[in-house]
């Protein structure tokens, strides 16, 4: 364990409204006040990807890499949007795999803040925005010639829509790589309004094709027990 956090204890039950984390004697917060942890360099990662194992940016990534060479596109030459970026994990990964630039959306200042002290030079921009109100992002993404998409865990839930996914499908061109990550409870097919349906009626509108979906353990929750999500990968039509 890094010696700056070894007061740091996961909690879950008795609290009864999720998973907190004391980060010490005296401050204890829920496991999703983004703001507040991403304000300590270095905090989201011990605890969710060390602590909580938790492998979705990773999936996502590969996912990603796997789709574009699929289908016989270069990295090196895409410009791809991340959604929902958090800290930059995701995008940090796939520079690695070879993508030559990589845009960021968030819909938390804090999250733009944390990702540009801690990973500079990841993305060539990062816009604070939320897909469910897409005007003012539609105009700040336009001029990057989008080839691409990858969202480790950014869609479902609290997070973002159905709508927002559509939204964000929208800004690519036809034949362009998609991979995201989703709580396996969003993509209930019998419910209308979740993203299992979403993804269905883009499949049957000729809007998207499936190439992959996989389940998969996206992390522990702080009590131990497994959060299991799937991994989506496509192409744009």
């Amino acid at each position: 364990m890094t010696d700056a956090f070894t007061s740091v204890r996961l909690l879950g039950p008795p609290e009864t409204d999720g998973e907190y984390i004391a980060l010490s004697e005296h401050e204890t917060v829920h496991l999703h006040e983004y703001t507040r942890i991403y304000a300590v360099p270095g905090l989201y990662e011990h605890v969710v990807q060390e602590r909580l194992r938790c492998t979705s940016p990773q999936v996502a990534a590969e996912g990603f890499l796997r789709a574009a060479e699929g289908l016989g596109l270069d990295p090196g030459s895409m410009t791809v949007l991340d959604v929902g970026s958090g800290t930059g994990l995701v995008g940090e990964l796939v520079r690695r795999g070879g993508v030559a630039r990589v845009v960021g959306v968030d819909a938390l200042p804090a999250a733009r803040e944390a990702c540009l002290r801690d990973r500079p030079g990841v993305y060539d921009d990062y816009v604070v925005g939320d897909f469910q109100h897409p005007d003012a992002l539609r105009a700040a993404l336009r001029p990057y010639g989008l080839g691409g998409l990858v969202s480790a865990g950014a869609f479902g839930g609290t997070h973002a829509t159905p709508r927002a996914l559509d939204n964000a499908l929208a800004l690519l061109p036809a034949g362009a790589p998609v991979a995201f990550t989703i709580d396996e409870r969003w993509m209930d097919e019998s419910d209308p309004d979740g993203f299992g349906a979403a993804v269905e009626r883009l499949v049957s509108d000729g809007g998207l094709t499936v190439l992959e979906r996989t389940r998969f353990q996206h992390r522990v929750t702080t009590t131990g027990e497994p959060i299991f999500y799937q991994l989506v990968v496509g192409r744009t039509e």
